[in-house]
Parts: structure tokens; C-alpha cells; sequence
């Protein structure tokens, strides 16, 4: 998990059958619980980045970091997952920014201009951007904005379109208010997710999971979504 510096490591807080799979996994980055309230977190609206049913009985909200390596390992997660859940309609990823420009100095910008292959070319270009900047840039390597256009052009939009939304900061707000929204939830490091499992209380996942492991918090989730509050 990349750190933002001005805030304490956190661990997962869960409940039940989900808190014996995630904390193990995540043990090595753990020491303080999350200092922030979930319940802060922005609504889901039509103007998030969703994947899947936005009625699913468990929602991922995501807030993550382009150029954060433990954030490229959680998107090729999180995109197994909804290539296994998401056709039932049961399970949706919501992505949202939390660019730490200490650790990645061109993190900001790697979302701004993300939003700007959305404005263009709609929600399945915002993700097909990330992963080709991922692709381009894999591990701890930080994509370098001066490759931005190749990447535009292939995804079959104008470079002058891009160029002149990003620079001019249309989206820089958005971004800011995600970054503000993920630190009121708890978020401590990238990425840093919340679980809403419908009819019971959220669930914060701090940390990147593997995709076998985050499939049994997903299945926990599931079963849990099943059966009533008491």
C-alpha cells in the first residue's frame, strides 16, 4: 500500500468472516485502525466511474492512485472480480482518485487526464486509459505525461480534444474533491477501499489484495448481504 505521508498506516476493519480472510493479508501495513468515518463517504451518483450493477448487493468503492504499484496489482484484482461477479449483477466498482503527489509526482495529473478520456469517450475508455498507462508503466514505474498522446490517440480520440481539457484543469476540482472525500473515510494510503454490503453496516479494506484473496472478502460479503440484520 502506498502511504500519503501525513497520515498514519491503517489495517482492514471488518466484521465476522471477513476480517479473519483480510487481515491477514494485509498485516505487514497494519498498526492504527482508520481514523476517518465511512459513513463520510461522497454517494454513489451516475457521474462515478461504475462498473457493474449500481443496485448490486455489494458495492466497491475504490479510491486509488494511476501510478501506485500496489494499485496496479488491486485494478487487475478488481477487474477478475467483475469479470466473475459482475455478469450476475451482484457485485460493482466504483473508481474514484487519491493521487499521492509526494510519492508520485504526476499522480494528480494521471487523474485529471483520465477524466478527460471520460468526457470524450465515456466510462469504458476511463478504465481502457488506466490500464494502458498501467501497461506501459507496470511495478513501481511512474507513466510519464509526454506519452499521454499515443496513448489518446489509441483509444481513437482528438489529442487536441484531451490537450485542451486537461490543460485546462477541467477536471483538477473533481479530482480534489475525491482525494478530500477518500482522507474524511479513513483512507491513509493508496488504494484504499470501502465495501457496502446491502442491508449491513460498510466494510474499509486498506491495502491491496490479491484476487484469491479478495474473492473470499467478496464471498463473505455475498453471504453476509444474505442474511438479514438481526
Amino acid at each position: 500500500m502506498d502511504k500519503n505521508p501525513n497520515f498514519l498506516p491503517i489495517t482492514i476493519v471488518a466484521a465476522g468472516a471477513i476480517i479473519a480472510v483480510a487481515v491477514f493479508f494485509v498485516r505487514m501495513n497494519a498498526i492504527t485502525p482508520p481514523a476517518g468515518d465511512v459513513s463520510l463517504i461522497r454517494p454513489v451518483t451516475t457521474a462515478d466511474h461504475l462498473l457493474g450493477n449500481p443496485e448490486a448487493d455489494i458495492l466497491l468503492v475504490e479510491y486509488s492512485d494511476i501510478d501506485c504499484e500496489y494499485c496496479k496489482g488491486f485494478q487487475e484484482s478488481m477487474e477478475q472480480i467483475m469479470a466473475d461477479y459482475g455478469p450476475n449483477g451482484k457485485v460493482a466498482w466504483v473508481y474514484r482518485h487519491f493521487p499521492l503527489i509526494e510519492a508520485h509526482p504526476n499522480a494528480a495529473a494521471h487523474a485529471e487526464a483520465a477524466e478527460c478520456v471520460a468526457s470524450l469517450g465515456g466510462n469504458d475508455l476511463f478504465f481502457r486509459f488506466i490500464d494502458l498507462l498501467h501497461q506501459a508503466a507496470p511495478g513501481a514505474n511512474q507513466f510519464d505525461p509526454k506519452g499521454y498522446p499515443a496513448v489518446v490517440k489509441s483509444l481513437g480520440l482528438s489529442v487536441t480534444d484531451f490537450e485542451t481539457c486537461l490543460n485546462g484543469s477541467t477536471f483538477e476540482k473533481r479530482v480534489a474533491d475525491d482525494y478530500d472525500n477518500a482522507l474524511d473515510a479513513g483512507a491513509a494510503g493508496a488504494p484504499y477501499s470501502v465495501i457496502f454490503i446491502k442491508g449491513h453496516d460498510p466494510v474499509p479494506v486498506s491495502g491491496s489484495l490479491p484476487y484469491a484473496a479478495l474473492r473470499k472478502v467478496i464471498d463473505a460479503a455475498l453471504e453476509k448481504a444474505a442474511t438479514p440484520t438481526p
